[in-house]
Protein backbone atom coordinates (compact mmCIF):
# COMPACT_ATOMS: atom_id res chain seq x y z
CA UNK A 1 0.00 0.00 0.00
CA UNK A 2 1.27 3.47 -0.79
CA UNK A 3 2.32 5.88 2.20
CA UNK A 4 -0.77 8.25 0.73
CA UNK A 5 -3.23 5.64 1.71
CA UNK A 6 -1.91 5.73 4.74
CA UNK A 7 -4.17 8.95 5.97
CA UNK A 8 -6.71 7.91 3.60
CA UNK A 9 -7.41 4.93 5.25
CA UNK A 10 -8.09 6.81 8.68
CA UNK A 11 -10.08 9.34 7.26
CA UNK A 12 -12.41 6.90 5.58
CA UNK A 13 -13.36 6.05 9.43
CA UNK A 14 -14.63 8.61 10.86
CA UNK A 15 -17.89 8.38 8.68
CA UNK A 16 -18.39 4.36 9.55
CA UNK A 17 -18.68 3.41 13.74
CA UNK A 18 -17.95 -0.22 12.82
CA UNK A 19 -14.77 0.88 11.53
CA UNK A 20 -14.24 3.58 14.03
CA UNK A 21 -14.81 0.74 16.68
CA UNK A 22 -12.59 -1.79 14.76
CA UNK A 23 -9.88 1.02 14.74
CA UNK A 24 -9.98 1.47 18.69
CA UNK A 25 -10.08 -1.95 19.64
CA UNK A 26 -6.78 -2.91 17.36
CA UNK A 27 -5.08 -0.27 19.11
CA UNK A 28 -6.06 -0.64 22.50
CA UNK A 29 -2.56 -2.89 23.31
CA UNK A 30 -0.75 -0.24 21.48
CA UNK A 31 -2.09 2.49 23.31
CA UNK A 32 -1.48 0.45 27.24
CA UNK A 33 1.49 -0.26 26.64
CA UNK A 34 2.46 3.25 25.52
CA UNK A 35 1.02 4.68 28.20
CA UNK A 36 3.32 2.35 30.76
CA UNK A 37 6.48 2.54 28.66
CA UNK A 38 6.18 7.11 29.29
CA UNK A 39 5.41 6.03 33.01
CA UNK A 40 8.64 3.94 33.55
CA UNK A 41 10.42 6.39 31.07
CA UNK A 42 9.62 9.48 33.29
CA UNK A 43 9.99 7.46 36.67
CA UNK A 44 13.45 6.83 35.46
CA UNK A 45 14.63 9.95 34.48
CA UNK A 46 13.14 11.59 37.73
CA UNK A 47 15.69 9.53 39.38
CA UNK A 48 13.78 6.26 40.26
CA UNK A 49 14.91 4.73 43.97
CA UNK A 50 15.25 1.30 41.62
CA UNK A 51 16.83 2.73 38.21
CA UNK A 52 17.74 -0.92 37.47
CA UNK A 53 14.40 -2.58 38.04
CA UNK A 54 12.88 0.58 36.46
CA UNK A 55 15.01 0.77 32.60
CA UNK A 56 14.50 -2.99 32.97
CA UNK A 57 10.67 -2.70 33.05
CA UNK A 58 10.91 0.39 30.66
CA UNK A 59 12.44 -1.23 27.66
CA UNK A 60 10.15 -4.12 28.07
CA UNK A 61 7.27 -1.92 27.46
CA UNK A 62 8.89 0.29 24.55
CA UNK A 63 9.56 -3.44 22.97
CA UNK A 64 6.04 -4.10 23.15
CA UNK A 65 4.92 -0.54 22.26
CA UNK A 66 6.62 -1.18 19.10
CA UNK A 67 5.24 -4.85 18.80
CA UNK A 68 1.32 -3.71 19.19
CA UNK A 69 1.75 -0.76 16.86
CA UNK A 70 3.05 -3.33 14.45
CA UNK A 71 -0.23 -5.29 15.06
CA UNK A 72 -1.96 -1.85 14.79
CA UNK A 73 -0.89 -1.29 11.33
CA UNK A 74 -1.30 -4.82 10.13
CA UNK A 75 -4.89 -5.28 10.80
CA UNK A 76 -5.55 -1.25 9.89
CA UNK A 77 -4.24 -2.72 6.33
CA UNK A 78 -1.66 0.24 6.86
CA UNK A 79 2.49 -0.62 6.02
CA UNK A 80 4.43 -1.34 8.83
CA UNK A 81 7.33 0.96 9.30
CA UNK A 82 9.75 -2.03 8.43
CA UNK A 83 7.10 -4.69 7.90
CA UNK A 84 7.42 -8.54 8.94
CA UNK A 85 10.93 -7.47 10.05
CA UNK A 86 9.98 -5.76 12.73
CA UNK A 87 7.12 -8.03 13.67
CA UNK A 88 9.28 -11.16 13.97
CA UNK A 89 12.66 -9.18 15.79
CA UNK A 90 10.68 -7.58 18.38
CA UNK A 91 7.99 -10.69 19.23
CA UNK A 92 11.59 -12.64 20.17
CA UNK A 93 12.62 -9.69 22.21
CA UNK A 94 9.37 -9.31 24.84
CA UNK A 95 9.70 -11.90 27.06
CA UNK A 96 13.25 -11.94 27.52
CA UNK A 97 13.05 -8.06 28.30
CA UNK A 98 10.26 -9.17 30.52
CA UNK A 99 12.63 -11.89 32.01
CA UNK A 100 15.36 -9.34 32.71
CA UNK A 101 12.93 -7.06 34.63
CA UNK A 102 12.55 -10.27 36.49
CA UNK A 103 16.00 -10.49 36.96
CA UNK A 104 16.16 -7.14 38.54
CA UNK A 105 13.47 -7.19 40.92
CA UNK A 106 14.85 -10.28 42.18
CA UNK A 107 18.45 -8.61 42.77
CA UNK A 108 19.87 -11.38 40.73
CA UNK A 109 22.40 -10.48 38.40
CA UNK A 110 21.65 -10.14 34.78
CA UNK A 111 23.80 -12.50 33.22
CA UNK A 112 24.04 -14.98 29.90
CA UNK A 113 20.94 -16.27 30.44
CA UNK A 114 19.25 -12.53 28.84
CA UNK A 115 21.62 -12.62 26.46
CA UNK A 116 20.36 -16.64 25.75
CA UNK A 117 17.09 -15.89 25.20
CA UNK A 118 17.52 -12.47 22.95
CA UNK A 119 19.76 -14.58 20.90
CA UNK A 120 16.67 -15.56 18.44
CA UNK A 121 15.71 -12.11 17.73
CA UNK A 122 19.43 -11.18 17.11
CA UNK A 123 19.67 -13.65 14.55
CA UNK A 124 16.32 -13.51 13.02
CA UNK A 125 17.09 -9.48 13.00
CA UNK A 126 20.44 -10.71 10.90
CA UNK A 127 18.84 -13.61 8.95
CA UNK A 128 15.10 -12.29 7.74
CA UNK A 129 16.96 -9.81 5.09
CA UNK A 130 18.88 -11.81 4.04
CA UNK A 131 16.66 -14.35 3.64
CA UNK A 132 14.48 -12.57 1.64
CA UNK A 133 17.22 -11.26 -0.68
CA UNK A 134 18.64 -14.73 -1.66
CA UNK A 135 15.53 -17.15 -0.21
CA UNK A 136 17.70 -19.76 1.71
CA UNK A 137 14.37 -20.95 3.57
CA UNK A 138 10.48 -20.69 2.66
CA UNK A 139 9.05 -18.23 4.64
CA UNK A 140 6.56 -20.59 5.90
CA UNK A 141 9.26 -22.44 7.71
CA UNK A 142 11.04 -19.13 8.92
CA UNK A 143 7.73 -18.43 10.47
CA UNK A 144 7.58 -21.44 12.43
CA UNK A 145 10.65 -21.48 13.06
CA UNK A 146 9.86 -18.38 15.13
CA UNK A 147 6.83 -19.44 16.57
CA UNK A 148 8.92 -22.41 18.22
CA UNK A 149 11.21 -20.00 19.66
CA UNK A 150 8.98 -17.77 20.61
CA UNK A 151 6.98 -20.92 22.55
CA UNK A 152 10.25 -22.24 24.36
CA UNK A 153 11.00 -18.45 25.13
CA UNK A 154 7.41 -18.39 27.13
CA UNK A 155 7.87 -21.64 29.27
CA UNK A 156 11.65 -20.96 29.67
CA UNK A 157 10.95 -17.29 31.46
CA UNK A 158 7.66 -18.79 33.05
CA UNK A 159 9.68 -21.77 34.88
CA UNK A 160 12.81 -19.26 35.61
CA UNK A 161 10.52 -16.80 36.88
CA UNK A 162 8.84 -18.83 39.15
CA UNK A 163 12.35 -20.09 40.81
CA UNK A 164 13.74 -16.31 40.79
CA UNK A 165 10.35 -15.48 42.58
CA UNK A 166 10.04 -18.37 44.97
CA UNK A 167 13.74 -17.55 45.93
CA UNK A 168 13.34 -14.17 46.52
CA UNK A 169 10.09 -14.80 48.92
CA UNK A 170 12.40 -17.62 50.64
CA UNK A 171 15.20 -15.10 51.34
CA UNK A 172 12.61 -12.50 52.54
CA UNK A 173 11.35 -15.01 55.09
CA UNK A 174 14.36 -15.82 56.33
CA UNK A 175 15.53 -12.27 56.45
CA UNK A 176 12.44 -10.87 58.44
CA UNK A 177 9.99 -11.79 61.30
CA UNK A 178 7.27 -9.61 60.30
CA UNK A 179 6.42 -11.75 57.19
CA UNK A 180 6.65 -9.15 55.13
CA UNK A 181 3.06 -10.00 53.11
CA UNK A 182 2.16 -6.16 51.93
CA UNK A 183 5.99 -6.73 49.62
CA UNK A 184 4.63 -10.12 48.58
CA UNK A 185 1.08 -9.90 47.70
CA UNK A 186 1.78 -8.24 44.42
CA UNK A 187 4.39 -10.45 43.46
CA UNK A 188 2.20 -13.47 43.56
CA UNK A 189 -0.34 -11.36 41.86
CA UNK A 190 2.76 -10.19 39.18
CA UNK A 191 3.35 -14.33 38.86
CA UNK A 192 0.05 -15.28 38.29
CA UNK A 193 -0.44 -12.82 35.53
CA UNK A 194 2.82 -13.76 33.96
CA UNK A 195 1.65 -17.51 33.53
CA UNK A 196 -1.67 -16.06 32.34
CA UNK A 197 0.11 -14.05 29.43
CA UNK A 198 2.04 -16.98 29.01
CA UNK A 199 -0.58 -19.20 27.90
CA UNK A 200 -2.48 -16.44 25.90
CA UNK A 201 0.32 -15.21 24.16
CA UNK A 202 1.82 -18.41 23.38
CA UNK A 203 -1.49 -19.79 22.09
CA UNK A 204 -2.48 -16.52 20.18
CA UNK A 205 1.33 -16.92 18.38
CA UNK A 206 0.52 -20.74 17.48
CA UNK A 207 -2.55 -19.61 15.97
CA UNK A 208 -0.90 -16.37 13.99
CA UNK A 209 -2.49 -12.85 13.41
CA UNK A 210 -4.18 -13.98 10.28
CA UNK A 211 -7.00 -15.30 11.69
CA UNK A 212 -8.41 -12.29 12.92
CA UNK A 213 -7.49 -9.67 10.09
CA UNK A 214 -10.65 -8.23 9.59
CA UNK A 215 -12.83 -9.31 11.78
CA UNK A 216 -14.25 -7.84 15.03
CA UNK A 217 -13.14 -11.36 16.78
CA UNK A 218 -9.80 -9.33 17.27
CA UNK A 219 -11.32 -8.15 19.88
CA UNK A 220 -11.45 -10.82 22.14
CA UNK A 221 -7.03 -11.39 22.08
CA UNK A 222 -6.91 -7.21 21.53
CA UNK A 223 -9.26 -6.70 25.15
CA UNK A 224 -7.73 -9.86 27.03
CA UNK A 225 -4.12 -8.76 26.54
CA UNK A 226 -4.91 -4.98 27.01
CA UNK A 227 -6.29 -6.10 30.28
CA UNK A 228 -3.14 -7.95 30.98
CA UNK A 229 -0.67 -5.56 29.66
CA UNK A 230 -2.09 -2.88 32.15
CA UNK A 231 -2.17 -5.08 35.06
CA UNK A 232 1.47 -6.10 34.50
CA UNK A 233 2.12 -2.20 34.45
CA UNK A 234 0.06 -1.69 37.66
CA UNK A 235 1.89 -4.08 39.56
CA UNK A 236 5.15 -3.77 38.33
CA UNK A 237 4.40 0.32 39.30
CA UNK A 238 3.67 -0.83 42.86
CA UNK A 239 5.88 -3.72 43.71
CA UNK A 240 9.18 -2.42 45.17
CA UNK A 241 11.90 -4.57 47.53
CA UNK A 242 13.72 -1.98 49.33
CA UNK A 243 17.66 -2.97 49.01
CA UNK A 244 17.49 -3.50 52.91
CA UNK A 245 15.07 -6.26 52.47
CA UNK A 246 17.08 -8.32 50.88
CA UNK A 247 19.63 -10.01 52.24
CA UNK A 248 23.51 -10.30 51.13
CA UNK A 249 24.82 -14.10 51.35
CA UNK A 250 27.46 -14.86 53.61
CA UNK A 251 30.28 -17.25 53.02
CA UNK A 252 29.04 -20.85 54.22
CA UNK A 253 30.60 -22.03 57.79
CA UNK A 254 31.99 -25.26 58.33
CA UNK A 255 29.56 -28.34 58.79
CA UNK A 256 28.23 -28.16 62.78
CA UNK A 257 28.58 -31.33 64.68
CA UNK A 258 25.27 -32.27 66.69
CA UNK A 259 26.38 -30.84 69.96
CA UNK A 260 27.38 -27.41 68.49
CA UNK A 261 23.59 -27.08 66.35
CA UNK A 262 21.62 -27.97 69.68
CA UNK A 263 23.85 -25.54 71.77
CA UNK A 264 22.97 -22.86 68.86
CA UNK A 265 18.97 -23.69 68.77
CA UNK A 266 19.48 -23.38 73.11
CA UNK A 267 20.79 -20.13 72.75
CA UNK A 268 17.86 -18.98 69.75
CA UNK A 269 15.46 -20.11 71.92
CA UNK A 270 16.45 -18.42 75.05
CA UNK A 271 17.20 -15.51 73.58
CA UNK A 272 13.38 -15.78 72.26
CA UNK A 273 11.28 -16.92 74.99
CA UNK A 274 13.44 -15.02 77.65
CA UNK A 275 14.73 -11.93 76.64
CA UNK A 276 11.39 -11.92 74.10
CA UNK A 277 12.76 -10.92 70.89
CA UNK A 278 9.63 -11.99 69.16
CA UNK A 279 8.20 -8.97 70.55
CA UNK A 280 10.16 -6.42 68.47
CA UNK A 281 8.06 -5.95 65.16
CA UNK A 282 11.03 -5.33 63.32
CA UNK A 283 13.40 -8.67 63.92
CA UNK A 284 15.67 -9.37 61.48
CA UNK A 285 17.77 -12.61 61.39
CA UNK A 286 20.84 -10.04 62.02
CA UNK A 287 19.32 -8.78 65.29
CA UNK A 288 18.92 -12.37 66.61
CA UNK A 289 22.07 -13.77 64.99
CA UNK A 290 23.58 -11.20 67.23
CA UNK A 291 21.81 -11.71 70.60
CA UNK A 292 23.30 -15.37 70.45
CA UNK A 293 26.46 -14.38 68.74
CA UNK A 294 26.35 -16.16 65.99
CA UNK A 295 26.14 -15.27 62.19
CA UNK A 296 22.62 -15.04 60.39
CA UNK A 297 23.30 -17.50 57.29
CA UNK A 298 24.72 -19.83 60.50
CA UNK A 299 21.37 -19.36 62.60
CA UNK A 300 18.79 -19.16 59.52
CA UNK A 301 20.55 -22.88 58.65
CA UNK A 302 19.81 -24.07 62.01
CA UNK A 303 16.10 -23.35 62.32
CA UNK A 304 15.36 -24.52 58.77
CA UNK A 305 17.76 -27.88 59.00
CA UNK A 306 16.13 -28.39 62.57
CA UNK A 307 12.69 -27.26 62.93
CA UNK A 308 11.53 -27.48 58.65
CA UNK A 309 10.42 -23.58 59.29
CA UNK A 310 11.77 -20.07 57.75
CA UNK A 311 12.69 -17.67 60.22
CA UNK A 312 9.66 -15.97 60.10
CA UNK A 313 7.58 -19.36 60.88
CA UNK A 314 9.76 -20.23 63.85
CA UNK A 315 9.05 -16.86 65.43
CA UNK A 316 5.58 -16.61 64.55
CA UNK A 317 5.13 -19.42 66.84
CA UNK A 318 6.94 -17.53 69.75
CA UNK A 319 4.35 -14.56 69.04
CA UNK A 320 1.67 -16.97 68.61
CA UNK A 321 1.77 -18.55 71.81
CA UNK A 322 2.84 -15.40 73.17
CA UNK A 323 -0.51 -14.01 72.22
CA UNK A 324 -2.60 -16.91 73.36
CA UNK A 325 -1.24 -16.17 77.02
CA UNK A 326 -2.52 -12.69 76.89
CA UNK A 327 -5.92 -13.60 75.45
CA UNK A 328 -6.79 -16.47 78.13
CA UNK A 329 -5.85 -13.21 81.49
CA UNK A 330 -8.21 -11.99 82.69
CA UNK A 331 -6.74 -8.48 83.35
CA UNK A 332 -8.81 -7.28 80.61
CA UNK A 333 -12.13 -5.45 81.04
CA UNK A 334 -12.78 -6.07 77.08
CA UNK A 335 -12.35 -8.39 74.18
CA UNK A 336 -11.18 -5.42 71.75
CA UNK A 337 -8.47 -4.43 74.74
CA UNK A 338 -7.53 -7.92 74.84
CA UNK A 339 -7.02 -8.50 71.10
CA UNK A 340 -5.34 -5.15 70.86
CA UNK A 341 -3.16 -6.24 73.71
CA UNK A 342 -1.99 -9.50 72.24
CA UNK A 343 -1.34 -7.93 68.82
CA UNK A 344 1.14 -5.22 70.11
CA UNK A 345 2.52 -6.72 72.80
CA UNK A 346 3.33 -10.13 71.10
CA UNK A 347 5.25 -8.05 68.11
CA UNK A 348 2.91 -8.58 64.83
CA UNK A 349 3.53 -4.83 62.43
CA UNK A 350 -0.09 -4.97 61.67
CA UNK A 351 -3.94 -5.99 62.11
CA UNK A 352 -4.43 -8.05 59.12
CA UNK A 353 -0.74 -9.85 59.92
CA UNK A 354 -1.95 -10.86 63.42
CA UNK A 355 -5.49 -12.42 62.46
CA UNK A 356 -4.28 -14.10 58.96
CA UNK A 357 -0.99 -15.86 61.24
CA UNK A 358 -2.55 -16.48 64.56
CA UNK A 359 -5.69 -18.48 62.64
CA UNK A 360 -3.72 -20.25 60.62
CA UNK A 361 -1.86 -22.01 63.75
CA UNK A 362 -4.77 -22.12 65.96
CA UNK A 363 -7.75 -22.81 63.76
CA UNK A 364 -9.52 -19.97 65.39
CA UNK A 365 -9.41 -15.89 65.29
CA UNK A 366 -8.02 -14.16 68.58
CA UNK A 367 -11.17 -13.50 69.39
CA UNK A 368 -12.65 -17.13 69.19
CA UNK A 369 -9.79 -17.86 71.32
CA UNK A 370 -10.26 -15.70 73.58
CA UNK A 371 -13.86 -16.47 73.86
CA UNK A 372 -13.49 -20.16 73.78
CA UNK A 373 -10.72 -20.19 76.64
CA UNK A 374 -12.51 -17.56 78.84
CA UNK A 375 -15.94 -19.97 79.32
CA UNK A 376 -13.37 -22.89 80.44
CA UNK A 377 -11.89 -20.95 82.89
Amino acid sequence: MPISDFFCTFAAVKDNPAAMLYQWIISLPMMVCLFWAVFFLVRFYRGSDEPRVTSAISLFYIASTILYTDHWLYFSDCPSFLGEWSYLTVNLCVYPLYFAYLRALTRTKIDYEVALLLLPAAFIALFFPLNTRYGWMASDIQLLCTRVCFAVQVIWVWVRGWQLLTATRQRLDNTYADNRSYLLEPTHILLLLIGITAVVSTLLNALGRELFDGSLLVGIPAVLMSMLLFSLGYVAAHTTLPQETVAQEEPQEYRATTEETDALMHRIATALRQEQLFANPHLTIQDLATAVGSNRTYVSNCINRRTGLSFSQYVARYRVEHAQTILCSNEYSSDHEAVASAMALSGFASDQTFYRIFKDLTGLTPLQYRQRNRQKS
